[in-house]
């Protein structure tokens, strides 16, 4: 190859004046992440196209994160065992953990709110945080696994750290994914698609930027 399928600078090997075409490493990662399809590219066009490459990969990464903390919500958490006419495959336990402060202004709050009869609107924030915490945890281990939805669900809190004011919510439950395509009140598809986007993200960060781009960017 005498000249460059990209740029068509001229191919040429020397000590001042020296081209070359880029592996396939490269080539591959700007085939990934831009519309640019050429054979290859040499030391004249790299850098602008690499930088490209980066640039889209950046932003899918932080588009794809973002869709699946929105719609990790489409994978139900449900307490019953056996929903009556789910079919399904199990398979797995999820389990979550998330240890909250309570905090010294929250327990003197509390201590007044118990005194007079009421509830503590703090705690019970913290405790829905943990809980909300667990839930998202739950959703990502089901998503892994390659769940539609996770049944069973049990929950349970405790005090942790004596006297430094910890609480720990603990939720487990039973992975589940469905057998056929058909279920009242559940978005398959959504499912589905959830299941591709974390495919997609696996894959890119699987990527190692250094040795894709060979530390070309700062």
């Amino acid at each position: 190859m005498t000249q460059c399928p990209n740029c068509k600078d001229e191919i040429k090997s020397g000590f001042l004046k020296d081209n070359h075409l880029v592996n396939e490493k490269q080539v591959a990662f700007i085939h990934d992440f831009t519309e640019n399809t050429s054979e290859s590219y040499c030391g004249h066009c790299i850098n602008d196209m690499l930088k490209e490459a980066k640039d889209n990969f950046q932003e899918e990464l932080a588009q794809l994160k973002i869709r699946l903390e929105t719609e990790l919500q489409h994978i139900p958490i449900v307490t019953i065992h056996s929903p009556t006419n789910w079919e399904y495959n199990t398979l797995g336990i999820v389990t979550a953990q998330s240890v909250i402060g309570t905090g010294l202004i929250s327990e003197i709050a509390s201590s007044w709110t118990d005194f007079l009869g009421k509830e503590s609107n703090i705690f019970n924030s913290k405790i829905k945080k943990g809980e909300d915490n667990c839930m998202i945890i739950l959703r990502t281990k089901a998503l892994l696994m390659g769940a539609h939805a996770i049944l069973g669900t049990d929950i349970d809190y405790s005090e942790v750290g004596g006297s430094k004011g910890m609480l720990m919510v603990c939720m487990a439950g039973t992975a589940i994914r469905f057998t056929n395509s058909s279920h009242p009140g559940m978005d398959i598809e959504a499912l589905e698609k959830l299941q591709k986007c974390k495919m997609r993200l696996e894959y890119m960060m699987s990527k190692d930027l250094g040795k894709e781009t060979l530390f070309l960017f700062d």
